[in-house]
């Protein structure tokens, strides 16, 4: 009843005042009236001064209009203003769309470097036997820092000597002495050296105990070392942009520069957990932490004297607090992150 009533008084209107950036919304607003052979039309309105016109340029037409000394109340109806307008949509509609585009390709990135990241997150919090991973970051900890110091022209040793003794705990490598670089026999030397250390420490802490420690330390580490990583991947999002100015893509640029970031932390957590491993030393009589409860796992085989359940504390050699961007103590002359601090 009131359908036919409407239509005998001209069906609906639909009154439009401006126009949407996007199209689709004009054309569904449209489709409210008229529809399957009913009466009804719409019509929109648009200011010169509204956001639309102003991409489309109207500014230039306002100045036109103030040079006829036009009423500002007088309607333009043309077809080719019509057909600027929908040409400004489909630029604005283009431009969306690259955002749009562009925001998930960003999201690819980000999501491949996560599942690698969570994987290892996973094996910790499963209580997986982490041994053979150490083992293999310690190889590759040995090696990525003999491969640096062998690009260098000129070796610093008093460097090389402290950044062994800073990560290892190791002094007298015997590859050092002379002063004569070989890089297969020092990689072959220190590389044994830190595997045995490794060892003593599992004698020295008790092998289950050293586990346990094990998936502490990785889960602290990667945890720290990824929100470190997500905030640096946020800063490069906000002004990869700018990587268009010089011809190049924002996109393909934003996965080259976070490829070697993520590598540079992968690194990074490597370096950390190695570190910590090899210089922690155990203090009997200590109550189980908060911290060492965080992988959901058991002592129950440490047993003190007085027979009360007792757990190993982490004691860290760290030194004193350096910044990322301060002058690195090795005397190399390079900023601390560049350096010892990679």
């Amino acid at each position: 009843m009131k359908k036919k009533k409407l239509l005998r008084h001209g069906g609906l209107k639909i009154i439009g005042t401006e126009r949407h950036e996007s199209r689709r919304i004009d054309n569904q607003l449209r489709g409210r009236s008229g529809r399957q052979g009913d009466v009804g039309e719409s019509k929109f309105y648009i200011g010169l001064d509204d956001d639309l016109m102003k991409i489309f340029g109207g500014d230039m037409i306002t100045g036109v209009f103030n040079t006829l000394g036009a009423d500002e109340d007088m309607p333009i109806e043309s077809k080719i203003i019509s057909g600027a307008v929908e040409k400004a949509q489909k630029r604005v509609e283009g431009k969306n769309f690259s955002i749009r585009k562009h925001v998930l390709q960003y999201d690819d990135v980000m999501n491949t470097q996560r599942e690698i990241i969570y994987k290892q997150r996973k094996q910790v919090l499963n209580g997986e036997d982490l041994k053979n991973s150490i083992i293999n970051m310690i190889t590759s900890v040995v090696e990525d820092l003999v491969n640096q110091y062998s690009q260098e022209e000129v070796v610093n040793y008093e460097s090389l000597k402290e950044e062994i003794k800073n990560t290892f705990g190791l002094d007298n490598i015997e590859a050092l002495q002379d002063k004569k670089f070989d890089e297969s026999k020092l990689q072959e030397e220190l590389l044994s050296k830190v595997l045995a250390k490794y060892e003593e420490k599992e004698v020295e802490i008790g092998e289950q105990e050293l586990r346990e420690l094990e998936r502490v330390v990785m889960l602290k580490v990667v945890d720290q070392k990824w929100m470190d990583h997500i905030d640096a991947m946020d800063e490069l999002k906000d002004g990869i942009g700018l990587r268009a100015y010089g011809q190049k893509d924002p996109v393909v640029q934003y996965r080259i520069e976070g490829t070697d970031m993520f590598d540079e932390m992968i690194y990074s957590i490597k370096h950390d957990v190695v570190k910590i491993l090899l210089n922690i030393s155990k203090q009997q009589d200590v109550r189980r932490t908060e911290t060492v409860r965080i992988t959901n796992t058991s002592l129950d085989n440490i047993n003190d004297v007085d027979g009360q359940k007792r757990a190993p504390i982490i004691v860290i050699n760290q030194g004193p607090t350096i910044g990322r961007n301060d002058p690195c103590p090795c005397g190399s002359g390079k900023k601390y992150k560049n350096c010892c601090g990679k």
